[in-house]
């Protein structure tokens, strides 16, 4: 295993800023592509040697650019669920009527009722990913819990605000 490590420190020393580059073309940030290029080394240090320095050369490469299709792929459904959470009525425009005006006052309301019911953390971190968009990256370094953890509390907070907000969504 101590030849793996090395062979890889090796590899990843060699390559690393062309893999960083090309992650970062892709995801069009370079802390993010940062971040996919450290979780490849650590999966690929748990996975093991594949043969030829030419071959271990593939696999990195192929590995980080499966990460970032994968990292898109998770982005592009989280987003989806985010633009899920708030109801349609509240961006209304000026023209609305005054029925459709107060819907979305109603529906506002209750989404205020909504976050105030969860902990100090979790509506911070609600606001903080949902308004402000602060990325599940940035806000795992800041509370000191993991992405997953992050992914995890994000999806509770919504699926309560997407209950208390039911009456309020379109249904056609």
């Amino acid at each position: 295993m101590k030849f793996w490590q090395n062979t890889l420190a090796k590899l990843f020393e060699d390559h690393r800023g062309k893999l960083v580059s090309m992650a970062s073309r892709r995801v069009r940030d370079r802390e993010t592509a940062v971040e996919i290029v450290q979780d490849v080394y650590a999966r690929l240090m748990r996975a093991g040697d594949r043969g030829s320095d030419e071959e271990n050369t593939k696999v990195l490469y192929a590995s980080v650019r499966n990460a970032v299709i994968d990292h898109h792929r998770s982005t592009a459904g989280r987003a989806n669920v985010m633009n899920g959470i708030l109801p349609v009525q509240l961006w209304q425009n000026e023209t609305s009527s005054p029925q459709e005006h107060a819907q979305s006052r109603q529906a506002l309301s209750a989404l205020d009722q909504a976050l105030l019911e969860l902990t100090p953390k979790a509506r911070e971190m609600f606001i903080l990913h949902r308004i402000d968009g602060i990325s599940n990256m940035k806000l795992a370094k800041k509370y000191g819990i993991s992405i997953s953890a992050v992914e995890k509390q994000l999806a509770r907070t919504m699926r309560h605000c997407q209950e208390r907000l039911s009456d309020y969504r379109d249904v056609d």
